[in-house]
């Protein structure tokens, strides 16, 4: 499926999911080839969304992905003048989630999506689950830190340590749901407590939830 998106798709699904605050006015539809969230990665086409984090605030970095191409930016502070379109949403990580599954065409309502988190076992319980499933003839994928697995496909993601950000993960979603000739009808994909807590996987329509356990990890991030 080749993915594809305009200024007033934009506006619809942030209004949809109740996360736009102001819109710029613009008559013409503007389509967008692309959307990130690092400014490095920004080619010509693409929607920039700026996110503010721990260490460094993407705010801080729109005039660079301007420069490196961007036509639209989405961020969380107000009354920022720029030469391009600018949107102001209620949370810039939800706002990206929500947009990567809209350009993608939300390829987790597509397929059975099972979601296994916890703190220990996440990655074993996907495999096992997904060895079960492959083993009674299901056309299954896997998203887990460790690779992804499309088909006979097996794709080194590079994570290793948590759910990649959300126009990773929508990708490869969108591979499996618009995968020909045979599309994957159910995928396993493992859900860091930090991914779940960043909006990484919002526009992840989870079937089953599989939790495995507990413990005092990561309390740092949580709290108590």
């Amino acid at each position: 499926m080749k993915a594809s998106m305009n200024l007033p798709a934009i506006i619809q699904t942030l209004s949809e999911n109740q996360l736009l605050i102001s819109e710029f006015s613009l008559v013409e539809p503007l389509d967008i080839r692309g959307i990130v969230a690092d400014s490095r990665q920004v080619q010509p086409g693409m929607l920039f969304v700026a996110i503010p984090g721990l260490t460094y605030d993407g705010h801080h970095f729109i005039d660079q992905a301007i420069r490196n191409g961007a036509v639209i930016v989405v961020g969380e502070q107000p009354n920022i003048e720029i030469s391009v379109p600018y949107i102001q949403v209620a949370d810039s990580r939800r706002a990206l989630a929500m947009l990567s599954a809209a350009w993608h065409g939300f390829p987790a309502r597509k397929m059975t999506v099972i979601g296994v988190t916890g703190t220990d076992g996440k990655t074993t319980t996907c495999n096992f689950i997904y060895h079960i499933l492959k083993a009674a003839g299901i056309a299954v994928g896997m998203i887990s830190t460790v690779n992804a697995i499309i088909g006979e496909e097996s794709l080194d993601t590079g994570f290793h340590v948590t759910t990649p950000e959300a126009p990773q993960i929508q990708g490869l979603l969108s591979k499996m749901a618009f995968r020909k000739p045979t599309p994957i009808t159910h995928v396993v994909l493992e859900t860091t407590s930090h991914g779940l807590a960043q909006h990484r996987v919002a526009g992840c329509e989870y079937d089953i939830g599989v939790f495995t356990n507990i413990t005092h990890e990561h309390l740092d991030f949580h709290g108590t």
